[in-house]
């Protein structure tokens, strides 16, 4: 069902061009995948304009995506196709089909393979407190989470010593931009100084660099809407190769929600948190590390836990681009601000 906010969304995607409209887009996307009918997404991104076309088949319904995208999230495909190798039937496949005819700015039209389920953010609790049924299909979810990171990093990614040294340097820059901004009180200059002082350990030979999705938000991340279990993981336009635990902030956020009073933890995140772990290290198998190895594992999980931290701040605390990447702008949004907030200092009364 089409909800006010994908309303919202949708007309903002078209609300300053003239062509293409929403219609040609939907008559196109009708012409290319042979379908009669189609719906709209129900959690659309800000910088593509996305349907799911349906066309009768001999066993039913064929599903096909089709997505108008702007140049900045454009897909591709030696991406697509490292993601696809590590978690297969999770990552949609896509063809590109060329660009909008006719229109204001450079539009790239893909379909895609249909994925079922429906974005966690659509399931996961809005409440503190839950119930015992509701927290079991937490930890499932949770789990499946742990699953995506252990094959992620269970297929590491070769990345050149210029590359690192690139990105460590960006990295570094932004921390300091927040570290001297007298504005930015939500974490302590100590806290981003003990980050920099961290940060070279995530770029030596001995940590492991792993493909990540870029924005593994609620919206991207899909599930089976009645056991939890995920069954797609979306939108890899901003996909690129990143010290492993700098998509870890994802485990925050889905272990929380947000009210109007700010953030706030589950009652129950210690065991989500325990959960993911377990799974993780059930996984995780590149590591090597033996099962009753407690000290790799922790010295691991502490180097990753710093990683998580910087990633949080890179994507809650900087404002994007266009296209989507950070830029060096420091939030001004209540919401981020808060939700950042809420993570390194604790829940907000």
């Amino acid at each position: 069902m089409t909800n006010d906010w994908t309303l919202m969304v949708i007309d903002q995607f078209f609300a300053d061009r003239k062509s293409p409209t929403r219609d040609e887009c939907d008559k196109l996307a009708l012409s290319i995948t042979g379908a009669s009918t189609l719906r709209q997404v129900s959690t659309p991104g800000s910088l593509s304009y996305t349907v799911i076309c349906e066309k009768k088949a001999e066993n039913g319904t064929d599903e096909v995506v089709a997505s108008f995208r702007e140049r900045g999230s454009w897909l591709k495909y030696d991406i697509l196709a490292i993601a696809w190798e590590i978690h297969r039937r999770l990552v949609p496949e896509a063809t590109f089909q060329g660009a909008m005819p006719g229109s204001d700015s450079l539009l790239g039209i893909y379909t895609m393979s249909f994925v079922p389920g429906v974005a966690c953010l659509e399931v996961l609790s809005w409440e503190v407190e839950m119930d015992a049924e509701e927290e079991s299909k937490h930890v499932v979810f949770i789990k499946h989470l742990a699953r995506y990171f252990a094959r992620c990093l269970s297929t590491p990614q070769s990345a050149p010593p210029h590359a690192r040294e690139s990105q460590k340097e960006d990295i570094s820059r932004r921390l300091a931009i927040l570290k001297f901004n007298p504005s930015f009180d939500i974490i302590s200059s100590y806290t981003v100084s003990e980050l920099e002082a961290a940060l070279p350990q995530l770029f030596t030979q001995n940590h492991p660099q792993v493909l990540t999705n870029g924005d593994l938000s609620k919206t991207n991340i899909l599930v089976d809407p009645d056991t939890y279990e995920i069954t797609g993981i979306v939108d890899w336009s901003l996909a690129f190769v990143r010290p492993f635990g700098m998509e870890l902030d994802t485990l925050l956020l889905v272990t929380g929600c947000m009210d109007m009073a700010g953030w706030h933890d589950y009652t129950c995140k210690t065991a989500l948190i325990d959960a993911f772990w377990e799974e993780f290290w059930a996984g995780a198998f590149m590591l090597e590390i033996q099962e009753d190895d407690k000290s790799r594992k922790q010295d691991f999980r502490a180097l990753a836990e710093i990683a998580m931290k910087i990633g949080a701040i890179l994507c809650y605390g900087f404002q994007r681009n266009e296209d989507g990447s950070a830029s060096e702008v420091v939030y001004i949004s209540e919401s981020m601000l808060n939700t950042l907030k809420g993570w390194f200092i604790g829940d907000q009364a």
